[in-house]
């Protein structure tokens, strides 16, 4: 024996999967910072911070304010249609793969649409809130597909929690010591395989952020052609495996 943790068939299939939350984590910074620049400071992925907004609008009486109580109105909406569908579907096999396509399909839309219409003439403009739908559709089904058939990763639209993870992970292995690490290797091998993963979503989360802002400037709203791209490739892969 060679001291190394051994991994079971559940913790190889969780390992497998990685890629899953790090590529929608991409996906969703760069989708909320196109959703930020293009749809006057509106969040559809990352609701809180249009709540957020939306509170300050308020109070200073920007007109801004009116089409992000739509979406937030429509995200619960959505999230409530999306995890009904998703508990009907659960026992299908390809749940995971339709998931994906139509994320993408959705993103599609809200690429093709917001092209379509752009220069969006106002934040309460019918172009706008229809474009705004749009997007709002594709990530309330992000955040209900986490909740309901990814439930084993980390959150994907929201970095809080996981660099609160992050930080506790370093903690474990860096404030408890070779002995801890010598004393329950199973235990050990666990908290840095997960401060791996955290660092690799929180990248990825950035990245996405970062890519999303410099796609939006040079293509509009042809650089959601990115994480569509991205999405199809996941479907496809689900589909296969």
């Amino acid at each position: 024996m060679t001291g190394q943790p051994v991994k079971s068939a559940k913790t190889l299939s969780y390992r497998e999967e990685q890629h899953i939350p790090i590529l929608l984590s991409f996906i969703a910074a760069f989708v909320d910072v196109v959703c930020y620049l293009a749809l006057f400071r509106t969040f559809t992925a990352f609701v809180t911070g249009t709540l957020i907004i939306l509170a300050s609008e308020i109070i200073h009486q920007d007109e801004l304010w009116i089409m992000k109580v739509f979406v937030v109105f429509s995200f619960i909406l959505g999230l409530f249609f999306w995890l009904i569908l998703l508990r009907k579907l659960k026992s299908w096999k390809y749940l995971r793969a339709f998931v994906l396509a139509i994320e993408a399909a959705l993103l599609g839309a809200f690429m093709l649409s917001g092209a379509i219409f752009s220069p969006l003439s106002g934040a309460d403009s019918p172009e706008t809130i229809l474009v705004a739908l749009v997007a709002v559709l594709a990530m309330t089904l992000q955040n209900a597909a986490m909740a309901q058939i990814f439930h084993q990763h980390v959150p994907t639209t929201v970095m809080t929690g996981n660099f609160a993870r992050f930080a506790i992970s370093v903690l474990d292995i860096f404030g408890s010591g070779q002995a801890y690490a010598e004393r329950d290797k199973d235990a050990a091998f666990k908290t840095r395989s997960q401060l791996r993963h955290y660092c690799h979503v929180l990248m990825a989360f950035s990245a996405g952020a970062l890519t999303g802002a410099i796609a939006y400037d040079i293509g509009g709203f042809f650089a959601l052609a990115c994480p569509v791209l991205i999405l199809a490739v996941l479907a496809l892969y689900q589909w296969r495996t």
